[in-house]
């Protein structure tokens, strides 16, 4: 199974049966016989639309006194006569590759415009059923291809992420469907050929289903495709969460490039030899700090010679949330009390305040369009490292690692195992600022369970944190990749110069 992938949804007509070609025949002679002319364009704009869309679609190109029920009626008689004539077409490969995918684990699930009683008939008749976990016809949703509804419903019903599913469609109507849901469409076509528009949207594209079984198992084959890469922290004397993310794997096999891209905590307690390791040995170009600016006027960044510095602050002075990352502000104990004052006025718990403040750096639009900012200065950047930082490299720095490293297309749990090295590379730091604390009267009189839990979790991450992330994301835009399209705008042009850039 390959690494990343989880399921397989298939469309029917024109991938798992030679139908449409059928349908083209039945369609064409009703049309002769009612002397209407150029139905070749009606037939090719209506593969993979529902019944409803293809009606809309009849009224718009012959006007709304085509007597559409009339002609579909006896076209679809046509067709029928057909299949009892000359059987039910399978396409090239269709038994091979389900009997490949589902011995290899994946879940399989068909999505197509025609009814689902039309489509459970011709799996029936075929002897196909029993591959498919779930079915999903085009009377099951309101709007068919090339809107997502079909394929969000088919990951739903599979209980897959659309980010992790493999698409096999024909049509062009079928793959902006797959596409704009979030998932990786695999195109083999059909009757139409892909157009450039239609290239674009393209996980990959095979000839027949052969090609694309073969295409799996290549994926499948390369070296160490499972295994989570070690997380290469920078050793160095005055910061203890600075890493290059150099060697972290994308799905597509490649890796990103040492000594590009660094992520870190504040860099204002850095030694003359942290700073010149990071100079010389690191080539470091370009700094760019998510911090305020008050935060940067209490702890400025060290001045080195050459370096371009970018002040690009992930939250206003005025909405700055209440982490260990609020340090630009005063008294750094202030902070440990407000949190526990506001959690326990609001009744909540630590976790649960720490989820909402995640979701709030992905979901305010100041941060959005700082984040946006971000990749704009990567795909901007020349030569040399790059490095992004906040205060503790956790919160802010987290995020935008996060979005970063899912635009280059590394696997989830890589992602989140990045992540949560910050707990390991500030152990240091955090037990001896937790001891400092408890021993603060000020801070915490006598403190109860909810209490210790709130300052633990205010210096430390937790993995649902990094979850809350990829759940907003895709609850509200479908998936990952599309919140990445539409609100941090990469376009797949720019995302690709990204991987290209930052990859090898």
């Amino acid at each position: 199974m390959v690494d990343g992938l989880e399921a397989v949804v298939f469309d029917m007509d024109g991938v798992l049966f030679d139908t449409e070609r059928l349908c083209m025949e039945a369609w064409r002679e009703e049309a002769a016989a009612r002397k209407i002319d150029d139905i070749e364009k009606a037939v090719i704009g209506c593969i993979g639309l529902n019944r409803t869309d293809t009606r809309a679609f009849f009224e718009r190109e012959y006007g709304k006194e085509f007597p559409y029920e009339e002609f579909h009626s006896a076209s679809v008689t046509r067709f029928h006569k057909k299949l009892e004539t000359g059987g039910l077409p399978l396409k090239p490969g269709v038994t091979d590759i389900l009997e490949y995918l589902q011995s290899a684990g994946y879940k399989i699930a068909l999505a197509s415009s025609t009814s689902r009683k039309g489509v459970l008939g011709h799996l029936e008749k075929a002897g196909l059923t029993h591959y498919f976990e779930e079915i999903i016809g085009g009377d099951m949703v309101e709007h068919s291809k090339p809107n997502p509804d079909i394929y969000l419903l088919a990951c739903s019903r599979l209980s897959v992420s659309p980010k992790n599913v493999i698409a096999i469609e024909d049509s062009p109507n079928g793959l902006r469907s797959a596409y704009q849901a979030g998932l990786k469409p695999i195109m083999v076509p059909d009757m139409i050929a892909p157009t450039p528009e239609i290239e674009k949207l393209l996980f990959a594209k095979c000839e027949n289903l052969y090609e694309v079984k073969e295409m799996l198992i290549g994926m499948e084959e390369k070296p160490d495709a499972g295994e989570l890469q070690c997380i290469n922290r920078i050793l160095l004397q005055g910061l203890c969460n600075t890493r290059d993310l150099g060697g972290i794997r994308s799905e597509d096999g490649r890796h990103i490039k040492a000594h590009r891209l660094i992520r870190s905590g504040a860099l204002f307690s850095s030694t003359k030899e942290d700073r010149k390791i990071l100079l010389s040995e690191y080539n470091l170009k370009t700094i760019v700090d998510f911090r305020t600016e008050a935060e940067k006027n209490l702890k400025p960044d060290p001045d080195m010679k050459g370096i371009t510095y970018i002040n690009n602050p992930i939250l206003e002075e005025e909405t700055l949330g209440i982490t260990r990352e609020k340090e630009g502000t005063g008294d750094g104990n202030t902070v440990v009390k407000e949190v526990i004052a506001k959690i326990q006025m609001t009744g909540g718990t630590p976790l649960g305040y720490m989820n909402e403040m995640y979701k709030n750096l992905i979901t305010n639009p100041y941060s959005r369009c700082q984040y946006r900012k971000f990749f704009d200065i990567l795909l901007n950047h020349k030569e040399g490292v790059v490095l992004w930082h906040c205060t503790a490299g956790k919160d802010r720095v987290g995020v935008g690692t996060i979005l970063l490293l899912s635009a280059l297309s590394v696997p989830r749990e890589q992602i989140i195992a990045d992540y949560m090295k910050v707990n390991d590379f500030n152990k240091e730091e955090v037990d001896k600022l937790m001891s400092d604390l408890m021993s603060r009267p000020d801070i915490c009189k006598q403190p109860d369970r909810k209490e210790l839990e709130a300052i633990r979790l205010l210096f430390t991450v937790d993995r649902s944190y990094a979850e809350v992330i990829f759940e907003t994301m895709e609850q509200e835009h479908g998936s990952t990749d599309v919140f990445l399209r539409e609100e941090m705008g990469l376009t797949d042009e720019k995302r690709k110069y990204l991987k290209d850039k930052y990859l090898e």
